[in-house]
């Protein structure tokens, strides 16, 4: 039987193939051209996420495995992901090079190389954001960065020098009987506090390993000097809060050893607390990790390591997602005492990820990653996470207020004056909730508000120009 097709149909069928087949011309051609090129259609606020992230992810590497082999391998983990933001960044950075992303590109890569213990390179990237933007946010933090890599070098040039001259000259005094116990006491002082001064040089610069070193050949070659025990205490706190390094290799035994090479002292007491108190959190974290594990849906496991797609109200055991969502709030908080920020916003972002229909622990989750991104100085990536946290839970009074009056704060940090006015005024004109920052919030607005010059220009507008409030006539740059 032949069945009858109207024309205006058949018509709409040859133009919607004729659109399809257009269509995938176009995105054909789009991608080739993307490839060849380097034409790209990912936004550039996705890019700078997902360097982010490489960036969070690396940062949060735990060691605690004594095994050489298993250290190797976290090692090589961290530089590849390293490797992987720096690559994403240098791609916003072509693509967007007088942008808004380009300044905290720049920024991020200088803070790579640190890591990699190339401090040229990061401060031709800190240079590059200066002559981008010199009166920002981002030029004075770089500005402080280039300056403190050449006062760290500078010192440890110096007073490395002087050790191993006071060094040798105490060596020789004691040896010869040439000196008096004053006068080696004093030569003895010198030659250990320069070693301590160029230890804490190179803590500044982020060079650990060379940091450790030095605090333990202080440690090793002054035991009878007052900052003998911090020497050997300040390496155990590199290792667990620098490096995350727990191993009897690393921060554990670093510790130990306040307590066996300087039993009598308050470093050592101290020490016992410390290692009772990291055990605990460190134990528990571990059993929280095991624990929900166990509650992961084995078709969820599955499915993901197929490559498909699964909800997340469907990747854990039904009756155990409350559970689940307490564990890992106790895994963050401990990490969080642990002074383990970076696994402690790993953990938030899982809650967000794998947890998105718990409404009430993804607000919370998203607060608290902001929280620990502003204490860290990390403004932009604090105000972002505010941001989520109002387009995803704006319902939630225990978090928004003060994520309205903290984003403000951020707003403030990085000199966009405009933004941080309109979120104190919105914070002021909130009328449920926890306002604890009300007073506070009132009298920036007064400030921000006033007008000495009276030429009709706030004083906020005047520092987002960066003109005088003083002079109506003012030009930018004059404020600074």
């Amino acid at each position: 039987m032949t069945r009858f097709i109207p024309g205006f149909a058949l018509r709409i069928d040859r133009n919607f193939l004729t659109i399809f087949l257009l269509g995938l011309l176009l995105v054909t051609h789009i991608g080739c051209i993307g490839s060849i090129g380097n034409i790209n259609i990912v936004p550039l606020s996705a890019k700078i996420q997902n360097a982010d992230n490489a960036y969070d992810a690396a940062a949060a590497i735990v060691t605690r495995s004594d095994d050489a082999e298993e250290k190797q391998k976290a090692r090589a983990k961290q530089q590849e992901l390293y490797d992987r933001a720096m690559s994403i960044y240098l791609e916003v950075i072509a693509q967007d090079a007088d942008g808004k992303y380009a300044q905290r590109s720049h920024y991020q890569i200088a803070r790579i190389y640190k890591k990699y213990y190339e401090w040229d390179k990061a401060d031709e990237h800190y240079k590059a954001i200066v002559e981008l933007d010199p009166t920002g946010y981002y030029a004075s933090e770089a500005k402080s960065g280039s300056a403190n890599i050449l006062k760290s070098r500078q010192l440890i040039t110096t007073e490395l020098a002087n050790y191993q001259n006071y060094k040798a000259l105490y060596d020789t005094q004691k040896a010869e009987g040439t000196a008096d116990a004053e006068e080696l006491e004093e030569t003895y002082d010198i030659a250990a506090t320069s070693l301590y001064k160029v230890a804490q040089a190179y803590e500044a610069l982020e060079n650990y390993p060379q940091a450790i070193e030095t605090f333990e050949r202080m440690a090793r070659e002054f035991p009878d000097h007052k900052r003998g025990v911090q020497a050997q205490y300040q390496v155990g706190n590199i290792y667990f809060y620098k490096l995350y390094d727990y191993t009897n290799s690393g921060g554990w035994g670093a510790f130990v050893k306040v307590a066996q090479n300087f039993p009598d002292t308050y470093e050592a007491e101290q020490v016992v607390i410390l290692l009772n108190k990291a055990q605990k959190l460190l134990t528990e974290i571990k059993q929280l990790q095991d624990e929900n594990l166990q509650y992961r849906s084995k078709k969820a496991r599955d499915f993901e390591e197929d490559g498909r797609y699964i909800r997340p109200s469907e990747k854990w055991l039904m009756a155990r997602t409350d559970v689940v969502v307490q564990n890992f709030q106790q895994i963050a908080r401990n990490w969080k005492e642990l002074r383990n920020y970076p696994n402690a916003i790993e953990t938030f972002k899982v809650i967000i990820s794998d947890l998105s229909h718990k409404k009430f622990a993804v607000a919370d989750a998203y607060f608290q990653t902001g929280a620990l991104y502003q204490q860290n100085g990390q403004y932009e990536r604090a105000i972002d996470a505010y941001e989520d946290l109002f387009d995803n839970a704006a319902e939630s009074e225990a978090w928004r207020n003060e994520a309205v009056y903290q984003q403000a704060v951020c707003y403030r940090a990085i000199r966009e004056f405009a933004k941080a006015y309109k979120g104190f005024k919105t914070y002021v004109s909130l009328t449920k909730g926890d306002r604890s920052y009300l007073r506070e919030a009132e009298q920036i607005l007064r400030q921000y508000e006033l007008d000495q010059d009276r030429d009709g220009i706030l004083f906020y507008q005047e520092l987002e120009n960066g003109t005088s409030d003083q002079e109506p006539n003012s030009l930018k740059g004059s404020a600074f």
